[in-house]
């Protein structure tokens, strides 16, 4: 009587088990493979895996059961014990067993050899001090790097092209979600955005935006069904640490970018606890159509900004308003409104003045959007960020400062509160920190149009004008096709002395969709600089003909043709009337003379600080 291990062996059980589990494998590989070519919904792996599972019992209870014979299969309690074993039973399994290694090899083989190879990512410096917000050393700094991502834009696999606001939304809601989380450095929307639809591979792109994971996948968005895939990559030897296809209904488009936003940051170990984790990639609404209207003003916003196009703000904020009517407690959207009209209240924006209300109703509506994402937000940290705006609002630079010092020290990578950071260190004339924030931030991207904005203008503050010249240089060659970065560069290139170079961005800014006075103002600053008295003359009398209302480009204009007397006397009402609100946006310009105006003195010497003195401008005409 033979043992029960022997008998398993003597039955061909052992040889059965292996010959199926390698035919599993490769059935289940093969099927894989076909699904992702024709689309096919997730159940379908699922149930596959289910039935191979459900076979391997009675594959073996088969092979226990019954015998080959050389009259056929018998049940095996029907043979005598001692019938002698038939060879070919053993033979035919073996030959079968080794066939299907081969082929499990050869297929490892080809799928390894898919795999891009990368070469070594230069480590570079990710973290430094600016101000008391960013403290780091040298060892933070490369733990840092090790947890970089891009996030590329999702591609739309939609049949419609119009469904192409739904990816880019979604992708920079995942990137929003990615960057609240503090351990992580996520690249800027700009830089990811700038690979849209290119043919780089994952190492190359992940080298140029100095980060060691890549982000990437698609959308196809139909009426009942949503299919989104993604996979996070490790750029030094293309391993996929984290992939996930999701095959829901559109309503879970909310859950499915929570939960992309907290796989990611637990693969790549952050230090949030998961309860916190979780809070921090939250999206703040549980309505979809809300979080739809809200995806499509984050990607008109971003588009916007790229473009040059001012008047697409306007489609923006429709869309925020849609996302509050659906869901009357949606912070996020709320906080976008705000965003939109603290812009269009300040003076001097290039983007202002694109809605034609009454300055008191723009009040009205900043007031009540910023007063509901404060009430609405359960996070404190978010509501510290809508505090720092509604402190700047209500001019109060210093305060504001320390709240976004303090906010930048939980959220280092929001590039909304790095653009303040720069802004209220220019207004409360903190040059050397100004200086040191500017260079902290390009090390840790260098691509956020709004951060390379604020850090083009503020550099003239510096007086260095060879820091402006290659601080520029730089900008321009990370952005060369962004009309705002253009238009700011033309500028500060003429404050550098390099008026050739801001020669060569006038054909660009022209033919781009910035407002007409932005297009118009260079040419007068160009003109002045290359000494074209006669020229430089007939354009500002057009100009003042036709802007003569917009209050900040007319001043403007007059400090560029030397009229220092007139540029004074425009903005001395506002003063005299303690109109500050409408006054205190001139003193980020390095040439405001900010002691010509006593009650405007006193505002700034009440934040703490003495007004500073106005730098030359040096492409002014000379008559």
């Amino acid at each position: 009587m033979r043992g029960f291990i022997e008998e398993l062996r003597y039955r061909n059980v052992f040889r059965v088990a292996i010959a199926y589990i390698v035919a599993g494998w490769l059935i289940a590989q093969a099927t894989d493979l076909a699904a992702d070519a024709f689309d096919a919904p997730d159940w379908v792996m699922k149930m596959l895996i289910v039935v191979l599972l459900i076979g391997l019992p009675v594959a073996l209870f088969l092979a226990w059961a019954y015998e080959l014979t050389p009259d056929g299969v018998k049940r095996a309690k029907d043979l005598p014990e001692d019938m002698p074993k038939d060879p070919r039973a053993s033979s035919q399994l073996n030959r079968a067993t080794l066939v299907a290694l081969v082929i499990a090899v050869a297929w490892l083989g080809w799928d390894k050899l898919q795999q891009p190879t990368a070469e070594p990512i230069p480590e570079t410096p990710v973290e430094a001090a600016v101000d008391t917000a960013i403290e780091t050393t040298a060892e933070v700094a490369a733990e840092t790097k090790k947890k970089s991502i891009a996030v590329l834009p999702f591609v739309n696999m939609s049949s419609d092209a119009e469904q192409a606001w739904f990816s880019d939304g979604l992708t920079e809601e995942i990137l929003n979600a990615l960057a609240r989380t503090p351990d992580l450095l996520v690249a800027a929307r700009t830089s990811s955005f700038k690979y849209k639809a290119s043919h780089e591979d994952i190492p190359t792109i992940a080298r140029e935006l100095g980060v060691a994971h890549v982000l990437e996948g698609s959308v196809r968005s139909a009426r009942d069904r949503l299919r989104v895939t993604a996979q996070l990559i490790r750029a030094s030897d293309g391993f996929h640490l984290w992939s996930q296809t999701y095959d829901r209904q559109p309503e879970d488009v909310i859950a499915i970018q929570e939960d992309i936003a907290l796989e990611i940051a637990t693969a790549l170990e952050t230090a949030m606890d998961p309860e916190a984790l979780a809070r921090m990639v939250s999206s703040g609404t549980n309505s979809v159509p809300a979080f739809n209207a809200y995806l499509e003003g984050l990607a008109i916003d971003s588009s916007s900004l790229s473009t040059g196009d001012t008047y697409s703000f306007l489609r923006a904020r429709d869309a925020y308003k849609r996302a509050v009517e659906l869901d009357p407690e949606f912070s996020f959207a709320y906080w976008e409104l705000a965003k939109f009209w603290e812009v269009q209240l300040r003076t001097a924006n290039i983007v202002a003045g694109i809605v034609e209300l009454p300055r008191e109703q723009m009040l009205a509506e900043f007031d009540d959007a910023i007063e509901k994402a404060i009430r609405f937000e359960r996070d404190p940290i978010n509501q510290a960020r809508v505090r720092i705006l509604q402190a700047m609002q209500d001019l109060q630079p210093a305060e504001a400062l320390r709240l976004n010092t303090e906010y930048l020290r939980e959220r280092p990578n929001d590039q909304q509160a790095q653009a303040y950071q720069l802004s209220l260190l220019t207004d409360l004339g903190a040059i050397d920190e100004l200086r040191a924030a500017i260079e902290e931030f390009e090390r840790r991207d260098g691509y956020d149009l709004l951060v390379n904005n604020n850090s083009i203008t503020n550099s003239m503050l510096t007086g260095d004008k060879e820091f402006v010249r290659l601080f520029v240089q730089g900008a321009l060659r990370r952005m060369p096709d962004r009309p705002f970065i253009q238009y700011q560069s033309h500028r500060s290139l003429l404050f550098a002395g390099d008026i050739d170079g801001a020669a060569a961005l006038i054909p660009a800014i022209e033919a781009s969709d910035l407002p007409e006075t932005t297009r118009t103002i260079i040419l007068l600053r160009q003109a002045c600089a290359e000494g074209k008295l006669a020229e430089a003359r007939r354009i500002f009398e057009e100009f003042d003909a036709k802007f003569s209302d917009d209050l900040s480009m007319a001043w403007i204009s007059h400090k560029i043709m030397g009229l220092d007397d007139e540029a004074h006397a425009m903005l001395a009402p506002l003063d005299e009337n303690r109109e500050f609100d409408a006054l205190f946006d001139f003193v980020s310009y390095h040439y405001f003379d900010a002691r010509k105006y006593p009650n405007l003195v006193e505002l700034i010497r009440s934040q703490g600080v003495e007004p500073r003195e106005p730098l030359e401008m040096p492409y002014r005409c000379k008559t």
